[in-house]
């Protein structure tokens, strides 16, 4: 009996076993009749316990030891019912069961403390798993579930932009880039193609095929300090720059600083280019200009798909090479943004860009740097060239015009390089456009060393004789077509001159017609 009292001291029961020991007060024995009243004393103000048996013995029924997990620790502090009726039938088992427990001290000097840092991981894990369900991701996110994105079709490319800016945002540098970029835009980039002979390919007609000769004949009739001379000198030079930087293992700053400064060069710069100057055929190098799309004339290619992933064209090449406006007389320079994207007030119209990287494990993102510079500004010279064909022949394309839209590209991977070239899958209306390679070559090889130089030069008398020309005489023919537009409507239907300012205007416009020879 004392010991029985010594325990239920610890004890705190549950109202429903004290129900059922209430019950069974009339159908038992003494015994029974004695242990239930000792049920029925007023039980004990709860106390608090500490996580573990202070000694090494603990007294407390099992159901009251302290356990890991506080939720088990309520269950297990109630005995399981199936249903009223069947414990009632039989209470004198579940009172035998309690009282056994309560006569069987049994020791919990072993059981372990609650872990805090364990509890915080498995709670994490559970709202990791529930954040990532697909509605909670949509919901969190801002973007339709999978279910709600395939009851849903894009009709049009500006529908289709604005849903993926609800989504992720790309970079060059995914790995999906590719994918979930530029295949929606039509960008198709053939890394594995070739082009034989550089000389073909340009179309030069009448130039010498030898490099050093047509580097004089290009040097004779441009004056430029761009060109490079691609002589012994010269090559053996550079070769031993790039052999001593992949010995010294340098970073991606030394290799670009030194291709900048010896193979990528600039023209002398000349203040107040809008006002002064003669007319001249000059290319102008950019270094990590931003020029972003809906500014001035510059336009981003449209979508054509549904993309996966949202991209801003915010477009930052290492280097690129624009057609200054000098090639303009000074009294148009300053309407020339009118019709095409003008970049520092003095070059319009990128034909090259290149990009430089440390080593071939980013050889991948250069890829892709090139490319989308190479769409936006292929695309952007494509609608001045459109334009200019439907004032004077419906948009009909001849195969010298199709030659004329083409936009060049060089990745630099250390001393490795590659030169690609973009041309438009179609010409009578925008389909997307697709990035060739050229050829490879590494600048620690000296034959690879002269390509590179020679090809250098091919480009900037293309895209001053061929590309910069074909674009001057497209802004001319816009002229004058909006100049004839003009004349069209100078009278109202009584014949007298709608507005003296049109007058001005078109006066001001036809005198802009003379300069294109």
């Amino acid at each position: 009996m004392m010991a029985y009292s010594h325990t239920l001291d610890d004890v705190r029961l549950t109202p429903l076993q004290a129900h059922y020991s209430r019950d069974s007060h009339d159908s038992h024995d003494s015994t029974s009749r004695a242990s239930n009243s000792m049920m029925q004393q007023p039980q004990q103000p709860r106390r608090k316990r500490s996580p573990t048996c202070p000694d090494a013995t603990c007294t407390r029924a099992h159901y009251a030891h302290p356990i890991t997990n506080s939720t088990t620790l309520e269950s297990a502090s109630k005995p399981l019912l199936t249903s009223h009726s069947s414990l009632s039938s039989s209470p004198s088992r579940l009172q035998s069961r309690f009282h056994r427990s309560l006569a069987s001290p049994i020791d919990c000097s072993d059981v372990a403390a609650a872990d805090p840092e364990r509890t915080a991981e498995l709670w994490k894990s559970v709202m990791s798993y529930i954040a990532d369900t697909e509605s909670s991701r949509g919901k969190r996110r801002g973007t339709p579930s999978v279910a709600e994105s395939q009851q849903q079709t894009p009709t049009t490319s500006a529908s289709s932009s604005s849903r993926a800016k609800k989504g992720l945002t790309a970079k060059v540098n995914d790995p999906d880039f590719e994918l979930s970029v530029l295949e929606p835009y039509g960008i198709t980039i053939r890394a594995k193609s070739s082009t034989k002979n550089f000389y073909k390919h340009f179309g030069f007609s009448g130039l010498p095929e030898d490099r050093i000769e047509r580097f004089n004949t290009y040097k004779n009739m441009l004056q430029l300090s761009v060109l490079l001379k691609p002589d012994t000198e010269r090559k053996e030079r550079i070769q031993r720059e790039y052999r001593a930087m992949n010995e010294y293992r340098c970073n991606e700053a030394e290799y670009s600083a030194y291709a900048l400064h010896n193979i990528f060069l600039d023209e002398p710069r000349y203040p107040a280019l809008l006002t002064t100057g003669d007319e001249r055929w000059l290319p102008v190098r950019m270094l990590q200009l931003v020029q972003k799309p809906s500014e001035n004339e510059w336009e981003k290619p449209p979508l054509l798909e549904l993309p996966e992933k949202q991209y801003e064209w915010d477009v930052r090449p290492d280097c690129a090479y624009y057609a200054s406006l000098q090639a303009f007389p000074p009294i148009i320079r300053p309407s020339v943004e009118k019709y095409v994207s003008v970049v520092q007030e003095r070059a319009f119209s990128p034909y090259l860009t290149i990009e430089f990287k440390k080593n071939n494990e980013t050889a991948i993102t250069a890829q892709n740097q090139v490319a989308v510079a190479s769409a936006i500004a292929l695309y952007n010279r494509w609608r001045l060239k459109r334009e200019a064909l439907q004032i004077t022949n419906d948009g009909n394309w001849s195969e010298e015009q199709k030659l004329q839209i083409r936009h060049y590209g060089i990745t630099f991977t250390g001393s490795k390089w590659e030169l690609w070239f973009s041309i438009p899958k179609t010409y009578d209306n925008w389909t997307g456009c697709t990035m060739f390679s050229m050829r490879r070559g590494q600048c620690s090889m000296l034959d690879s060393v002269g390509l590179l130089l020679s090809s250098i030069n091919d480009l900037h008398y293309w895209g001053l004789m061929v590309h910069a020309k074909s674009c001057k005489v497209d802004i001319d023919t816009i002229i004058k077509g909006n100049a004839g537009r003009q004349d069209s409507i100078t009278c109202t239907g009584d014949g007298q001159v709608k507005n003296a300012s049109e007058d001005t205007i078109r006066s001001k416009e036809k005198s802009r017609i003379h300069y294109i020879s």
